[in-house]
């Protein structure tokens, strides 16, 4: 029998266990999963930051191949190439209707992969054939995986929320998989000046080889503003992409912002944070979050990929079998780029 890997409980590992392939009804779809991309996500889950009923098949980037689709389904058949986007928008509700699906009304009405419904880490899936993009034969299954959150995130972001603009200054505060690829977004939007600031020299300099930044600061080692400014002749950036959402990471980014600057929150925080309202009114700074985004935008973005011009942040592979040793090395921040499960 095919495997999975299977969340029980708050605090404990994954268990690797037989599962039956799933049973379709006439409107669904069997995929054969060749690839699932690892999210902090999954970490947050393990560690009960998002609250998931178990027992539960964790993942939610996921990529294959059409195993069988059900007598309803019009628009796929056996042998399709294809990535999942795992949210489950109503289609109908304002927010859906004006574009904006990921912040849907109605988002717990339907499966999401995943969370609410078994997701990758597993041979097998069924899904919604309205959940499925094609993915070309051009981008590797474990590239198309990390498009269908990490990647989606970093476009909704960079695109819909910050609004990126020709000359543009930016930081990403942070350098995870998302952070990667925004860096690599906001170059193909027009940004003048990227800018990676992190902790750790290895994934700084996956930020420039990868993500294309044009400097890096390690905090650890360098005064952020004053090396901001050295990057900025003075001026400070105008978008700053927070993923580490925490009091220092907030205070430092109103710090390097200039006048009518973007704050983007894309990290989930685990703590409150404090922001003075004075420096948000006096220097007219917007403070936003971003979260995920639409099946639209993982379209567009497995087409950029096609291109070669946006470039896979997967650094790391495993067994299915390895997964709890994959998810110990994402929580404790071993994890440069994406790591990535082959079922």
């Amino acid at each position: 029998m095919p495997k999975a890997a299977r969340f029980y409980r708050v605090g404990e590992p994954l268990k690797v266990e037989e599962i039956a392939i799933p049973e379709l009804n006439s409107n669904e779809v069997l995929l054969r999963i060749r690839a699932a991309s690892m999210c902090h996500s999954d970490v947050h889950v393990t560690t009960g930051l998002i609250a998931v009923q178990g027992p539960i098949t964790l993942g939610h980037e996921i990529a294959g191949d059409v195993e069988e689709v059900g007598p309803a389904v019009r628009n796929l058949r056996r042998g399709d190439r294809a990535v999942v986007h795992f949210l489950g928008p109503c289609g109908v509700c304002d927010h859906c209707r004006r574009g904006r699906s990921n912040v849907c009304r109605n988002i717990n009405s339907r499966p999401m992969y995943g969370f609410s419904a078994d997701g990758g880490y597993a041979e097998y899936i069924k899904v919604a054939p309205d959940r499925i993009v094609p993915l070309a034969p051009e981008v590797p299954y474990e590239f198309g995986a990390t498009l269908g959150c990490a990647g989606i995130t970093a476009l909704h972001a960079v695109s819909s929320i910050a609004e990126i603009r020709l000359g543009n200054k930016i930081v990403v505060y942070g350098t995870g998989g998302v952070g990667m690829y925004v860096l690599q977004l906001a170059k193909l939007s027009g940004a003048a000046v990227t800018i990676a600031i992190g902790r750790t020299d290895e994934k700084l300099q996956m930020a420039q080889k990868i993500g294309g930044a044009d400097a890096t600061i390690n905090i650890n080692k360098e005064k952020l503003r004053d090396s901001v400014k050295s990057l900025t002749a003075g001026t400070g950036v105008d978008v700053v992409f927070d993923f580490v959402v925490n009091s220092e990471s907030v205070d430092d980014s109103l710090k390097i912002l200039t006048n009518s600057g973007r704050l983007v929150l894309v990290g989930m925080g685990s703590k409150p944070i404090e922001v003075n309202p004075k420096t948000l009114t006096m220097k007219e700074i917007s403070l936003s979050g971003s979260f995920v985004g639409s099946k639209d935008e993982l379209q567009l973005l497995t087409n950029l990929a096609k291109t070669g011009k946006l470039k896979s942040v997967v650094n790391k592979k495993y067994h299915l079998d390895q997964v709890n040793e994959a998810l110990a090395a994402l929580e404790h921040g071993r994890i440069v780029g994406r790591a990535c499960l082959f079922p």
